[in-house]
C-alpha cells in the first residue's frame, strides 16, 4: 500500500504513528501484557519479528511516548507506558483480542460434549501457527475409520454457529492413527503448535525417531495415558523450577473457565483447587498415580502451555519418566 499523499496531524490521529505498521501492533502486544521491561532482542523474539528490524519500529513508537526506554548503551530496556492518555485503551484492546481466541476455543471444546463416540483426539490447527497468512482454521480428529465420516458430519454441522459467532472459517477433517505418522514425517514443527481440543495431544500418536518401528504406533489407551502422564511430569517439574508459573496456570484456567462448558468447568475447578493447595511434588504424586481420578484429570491437564512447543515434542519422544524431567532441567530458565 502506498503512503497517504495528505498527512494527518499527529496530536489528533496518533493511532496513525501508534498502530501504523503490523510491526508495531505485535510489539505493543507483547509490550502491554508485560509489566517488567525487556531488552530490544527479547521483544524480537516474543514478537517473532527480526532483531534489527524492530528499531525503527521501536524508535517510531517512543516519538508517541507509548513506549519508552530505560537505562543506556546495550543493557537498556523497554517498557509499555500505562500512563499514556491511549495505554488503558490499548491493553483493553489486545485484552480482548485475547479474550476472543480463548472463547473461540472454549466453543470448540463445547461442541465435543454431545458427540458421540468421542474422537480418541481432536485440535485446531492455524491459531498458534507462526507461519502466519491462515485465513481459516482446520479443526482435525483422530477416531476409528469407520466413525469418522459421521464424526466430522456431526461436528461441521455443531460449529457452524461458531463460525458465524466469531468471523473465522473452519474446516473439519478426520485421521486414522496411521495418517498422523504421516503427517508429522512431512510437517514435524506443525502438530507441536496445535491447540488440543479433546482427547491427547496428537503428537502421543507419534511413533519417536529410532525408538520404535513403524507398524509399533500407538494402539493401546494404556499407552496413550503413559505419554500424558509424562507431560504431567514435565509440567510439574517445570513448576518445581519456578513456582511463580502456577499463578500463570491459575489465571490461564480462570480466563478458560468463563468460556467452558458445565462439565469442562466442574474439570476446571477441580485443578484450581489443586494447585491452589498441592505443592509441586504433591501435585507430582497427584498426576502420576494410577488411579481412575489421575487418568481424568491428565486428559484435561490445562496447564499443557507451561510447556514449550518443542518441550512438548521432547517430552512425548522420551521413553521413561527420567527422560520426560531431564527436558525441563535442559530448558534455560527465563
Amino acid at each position: 500500500m502506498r503512503p497517504p499523499r495528505r498527512s494527518q496531524n499527529t496530536v489528533q490521529t496518533p493511532l496513525n504513528t501508534i498502530l501504523g505498521t503490523e510491526a508495531n501492533v505485535r510489539l505493543l502486544r507483547v509490550l502491554s501484557r508485560t509489566e517488567t521491561p525487556m531488552t530490544a532482542g527479547e521483544l524480537a523474539r516474543r514478537a517473532q519479528l527480526g532483531r534489527t528490524s524492530v528499531y525503527p519500529a521501536l524508535e517510531a513508537l517512543e516519538t508517541t511516548g507509548i513506549v519508552e526506554f530505560i537505562g543506556a548503551g546495550a543493557r537498556r530496556q523497554l517498557r509499555f507506558r500505562s500512563a499514556h492518555p491511549l495505554g488503558r485503551a490499548l491493553v483493553e484492546l489486545f485484552n480482548a483480542e485475547a479474550q476472543r481466541a480463548t472463547a473461540l476455543v472454549g466453543a470448540l471444546r463445547e461442541s465435543f460434549a454431545a458427540i458421540s463416540p468421542r474422537p480418541s483426539a481432536a485440535w485446531l490447527e492455524g491459531l498458534n501457527d507462526e507461519r502466519g497468512g491462515e485465513e481459516s482454521l482446520s479443526l482435525w480428529v483422530v477416531a476409528d475409520p469407520r466413525s469418522l465420516p459421521q464424526l466430522t458430519d456431526a461436528l461441521t454441522d455443531r460449529i457452524s454457529d461458531i463460525e458465524r459467532r466469531f468471523g473465522v472459517q473452519i474446516a473439519v477433517s478426520g485421521l486414522t492413527r496411521s495418517e498422523i505418522e504421516r503427517r508429522a514425517s512431512a510437517e514435524p514443527d506443525r502438530l507441536a503448535q496445535v491447540v488440543a481440543l479433546d482427547g491427547v495431544p496428537p503428537m502421543a500418536f507419534v511413533t519417536p525417531a529410532g525408538r520404535r518401528s513403524s507398524s509399533e504406533s500407538l494402539r493401546s489407551h494404556g499407552e496413550h495415558d503413559m505419554r500424558a502422564r509424562r507431560l504431567a511430569i514435565a509440567v510439574t517439574a517445570k513448576l518445581k523450577r519456578d513456582p511463580t508459573l502456577a499463578q500463570r496456570a491459575r489465571a490461564r484456567i480462570a480466563e478458560r473457565e468463563k468460556h467452558a462448558s458445565s462439565g469442562e468447568r466442574r474439570e476446571l475447578r477441580e485443578w484450581l483447587r489443586i494447585l491452589d493447595t498441592a505443592s509441586p511434588g504433591k501435585l507430582e504424586r497427584i498426576l502420576t498415580d494410577r488411579s481412575e481420578r489421575a487418568t481424568r484429570l491428565r486428559q484435561t491437564l490445562p496447564a499443557l502451555d507451561l510447556l514449550t512447543p518443542s518441550e512438548r515434542k521432547a517430552v512425548l519422544s522420551s521413553e521413561t519418566d527420567g527422560e520426560a524431567r531431564a527436558v525441563v532441567a535442559r530448558t534455560k530458565r527465563r
